[in-house]
């Protein structure tokens, strides 16, 4: 076994540890003795020169490392000052951390408490409005947060360093824009083209680009008045963005931005760019998007993966791409071993890419009724099935439905997703300058948006579009052994097939 086989297979070892720290307790006794048990299996062998021995060994302590990692976070995450706080009345002064998320009724602040550990949610009153950067003071009885509906909602913040909560307490601004200025500045460029959008196309159609463009949900959370008079039972849009299975295209989420990093370049070459410019162009739009959507930390994670994605194809070893993004999976788990368990969205991304690598061919193979032309069309669909066979398991175990109508409610919609991304960043700079030239360019990306709309509405409408499941830990699994004996058999043939 060579070098780099080694260092994979102890990067895929760390991720194991990790992984059942985060599902069993076990004492720091056991996790020492095997610390010692590694190391003497190691020096044994190479002492008798039985190197597999000793590369065992070091995946043995691989493994370990990764459960110390995480036990290590975990102790700490469950015993520190704002953990210490909880069920008291304290006063807090601290600076706002996130771009502020409104729903209507709320503003969820994200708080960073001057001399405490961790960080405070703290639900807020819609007005006055306070914004990155502010500092602000107050004083309140701070909760810890609670699991609903199956939901472990408690550890699914503290993976951000969240350990308390706050509602609705008075707040002061003590001083306001107190927070990095190149951040604010993105978020601030990020809030001018949401309003740009706003201002030259209607509802739901900006609502569903702005959702697209920058993963702000808060305008697909309800029907309109009209809607409701005409329908009491309308479906909310983002349940139909759900039901019908296209949820992916309105979420800053794992699965959207790997997607669009394997639709955006073959839709490039279509348009008759070189490939290589293609795919860098592709790499600059990521990293923009993310940028223009604030840098949140799960989109950040899904761009690396989808980057080395790309930087693979760039460099010409499409074929690593499966080892160099459990290398950074492995480094990413590292640096915050709670993803792993808590952090959905980076879960998505990792398996987004993995489908994508092992299944994205085959299925493009198999889509023969697919047109061949546009090269993008069939490329971009391989792409998206690819990714969702992969993270299907995932989305049924936490959410616990699945829609059967997805495979042709994305086949349908894939030919518009480039263009709706692409040319809706043009309107919304173009807005941003000329409201009258805004206006005239809007009506093509409002008629695809249209299509998307009517396409979301009318497979959310039929008859079994959303099969529930309760489904537990073990069928997880099994459904993931499944597809990695698939992925396998996959990989072997074009082994097979390259030696003929």
């Amino acid at each position: 076994m060579v070098l780099p086989q080694i260092f994979l297979f102890w990067c895929l070892a760390f991720l194991a540890g990790i992984g059942l720290a985060s599902l069993a307790e076990v004492s720091r006794f056991l996790v020492l003795a095997a610390a010692l048990a590694a190391a003497f299996l190691f020096i044994m062998g190479l002492a008798v020169k039985k190197h597999k021995l000793a590369v065992a060994a070091m995946f043995l302590a691989g493994f370990i490392i990764g459960f110390w990692r995480f036990d290590s976070v975990w102790r700490a995450a469950q015993a520190n000052s704002l953990v210490a706080a909880n069920g008291q009345t304290v006063e807090i002064i601290g600076l706002v951390v996130n771009d502020p998320v409104s729903n209507g009724t709320s503003r969820q602040l994200v708080v960073d408490p001057d001399g405490m550990e961790g960080k405070i949610l703290v639900l807020a009153r819609p007005y006055p409005e306070y914004g990155y950067g502010d500092r602000i003071k107050f004083v309140a009885p701070l909760e810890e947060p609670q699991s609903f509906s199956g939901f472990d909602y408690k550890n699914y913040l503290a993976k951000d360093g969240i350990y308390s909560m706050a509602r609705y307490p008075d707040i002061e601004l003590v001083f306001p824009a107190a927070g990095n200025p190149v951040y604010a500045g993105l978020l601030w460029v990020k809030h001018k083209l949401m309003a740009g959008i706003g201002k030259v196309m209607p509802a739901p159609h900006s609502l569903l680009l702005i959702a697209i463009l920058f993963g702000d949900q808060s305008g697909l959370s309800s029907c309109s008045a009209k809607e409701l008079a005409a329908d009491p039972d309308c479906a909310k849009l983002k349940e139909q963005l759900n039901i019908s299975g296209l949820r992916h295209l309105a979420a800053v989420s794992g699965t959207h931005v790997t997607i669009m990093a394997g639709i955006i370049a073959p839709f490039l070459v279509w348009l008759g760019w070189w490939r290589q410019k293609a795919l860098w162009a592709t790499l600059i739009f990521i990293w923009g998007f993310i940028l223009m959507i604030g840098l949140p930390a799960s989109a950040v994670r899904a761009g690396i993966m989808g980057s080395l994605m790309i930087l693979a194809q760039i460099v010409g070893r499409p074929s690593d791409i499966l080892r160099i993004v459990t290398i950074a999976a492995a480094f990413m788990v590292w640096q915050n071993p709670l993803v792993l368990r808590f952090d959905i969205g980076f879960q998505l991304s990792f398996l987004a890419v993995l489908g994508m690598a092992c299944f994205a061919k085959p299925i493009e193979s198999g889509l023969k009724f697919v047109p061949a032309r546009p090269e993008f069309l069939r490329q971009g669909l391989a792409v998206t099935l690819a990714a969702q066979i992969f993270t299907l398991p995932v989305l049924i175990y936490n959410f616990g439905y699945v829609s059967p109508y997805a495979p042709i409610s994305n086949l349908l919609v894939e030919p518009v997703v480039p263009f709706i991304t692409i040319y809706g960043f043009i309107l919304a700079i173009v807005a941003v300058f000329s409201f009258v030239l805004g206006w005239l360019l809007f009506f093509p990306i409002w008629l695809a948006l249209s299509y998307l709309l009517a396409v979301a509405g009318l497979f959310a409408g039929l008859p079994g579009a959303a099969l529930n499941f309760r489904v537990g830990f073990l069928w997880l699994a099994l459904s993931y052994a499944v597809i990695a004996a698939a992925a396998w058999k996959i990989r072997s043939r074009e082994r097979l097939n390259f030696l003929k």
